[in-house]
This record gives C-alpha cells, sequence and structure tokens, in this order.
C-alpha cells in the first residue's frame, strides 16, 4: 500500500486511516482504491495465447497479455491497444471472462488490482513480441503453467476451461 506520508495537495504530514490518508491542516483525502487492468486470452484450436514477463516484478513467469489501464479507458479498449503493443496483434473480443481481485508489487508498493479478463480471438496480425513480453506461449486450455506471474490467473485459467467446455456443447448441440 501506498504510503502518503505527506499531503500531496498541500504538503502537510497526513494521518493514515484504513482506506485513505487524509490531511489535518487542509482535510483532503487520498483513497488506496485498486487499480484496473485489462487482459485477454485469445483461443485458437483449443489452445490459449499467454506471455513470458520480460520486466519485474516476476520476470520469466506466464502472464496474461494486458496490462493497466490509462485513465478513463474502458476494459475493452484497453485490451485492444495492449494486445496490440504487446504482440502486435488485432483482436476481437468474444466474452468478458471475468473480474478478478488481486495484489501487484509496484515501486516497491503491493497495490490492489482489479482485473478485467476477456475471451478473445485474433483479427489480423502476426505474433511478435514486444513491450514488457519476452515471450509468447500456445498452451492446451486443459493445462496450466505452474509458474504464473499473479494468484488472479489461476482461477481465470479454471474459469476459461470451464467456458470453453461450455462452448464446446454448444457447438456439439447446436
Amino acid at each position: 500500500m501506498k504510503n502518503y506520508k505527506f499531503c500531496p495537495y498541500c504538503g502537510n504530514p497526513s494521518k493514515k486511516y484504513d482506506d485513505f490518508f487524509a490531511c489535518p491542516k487542509c482535510g483532503k483525502k487520498v483513497f488506496m482504491n485498486s487499480h484496473p487492468t485489462t487482459s485477454a486470452f485469445v483461443i485458437k484450436n483449443g489452445k490459449y495465447l499467454i506471455s513470458k514477463r520480460a520486466i519485474q516484478p516476476q520476470k520469466g513467469t506466464y502472464d496474461t497479455v494486458g496490462g493497466f489501464l490509462n485513465n478513463g479507458e474502458h476494459p475493452e479498449k484497453g485490451i485492444v491497444r495492449e494486445f496490440k503493443e504487446e504482440t502486435r496483434l488485432t483482436i476481437k473480443i468474444d466474452n468478458l471472462l471475468g473480474v478478478y481481485v488481486d495484489k501487484y508489487e509496484y515501486q516497491g508498493d503491493l497495490v490492489n488490482t482489479l482485473n478485467f479478463c476477456y475471451v478473445a480471438k485474433i483479427i489480423k496480425g502476426n505474433i511478435n513480441p514486444q513491450d514488457d513480453v519476452a515471450s509468447l506461449h500456445w498452451f492446451s486450455i486443459d493445462k496450466t503453467p505452474k509458474n504464473l506471474a499473479f494468484d488472479w490467473i489461476r482461477k481465470a485459467l479454471k474459469d476459461l476451461q470451464i467456458w470453453h467446455a461450455k462452448q464446446q456443447k454448444t457447438k456439439i448441440n447446436d
């Protein structure tokens, strides 16, 4: 959690409460809200695309393609942007898989994250790792890598397996 020893508005010492910091002099409060992220699993031929992190935190572990949302950015617009930045792929969202809560270490602080995760498909482009992605990998939907960057991804992969099974059942019944 960030520590606002001094008020970011007036510079006077601030007081810490459970979910916010408050300035006794100017009365302003700084709330400690979760930081929104967006990510997606691209599905192709019964496999999903996952990245390996090129940077800290958790360098070298498996992570979803995605990232933090820009201020005021809708998660659906954000994941299309992030996919382009990190893979050079243009994607189309099929479904919202779920929303997950977790923690992320950033510059020595542990911040809460609110992770919007989608299922998507590739519209165009060739896979080419960029930005903070070391490499990209295809895994069978029934497989979960052991070395995941964040706890929420394990839950999302379980949800992806359930989602995929329902999609397969729908195809059989059609």
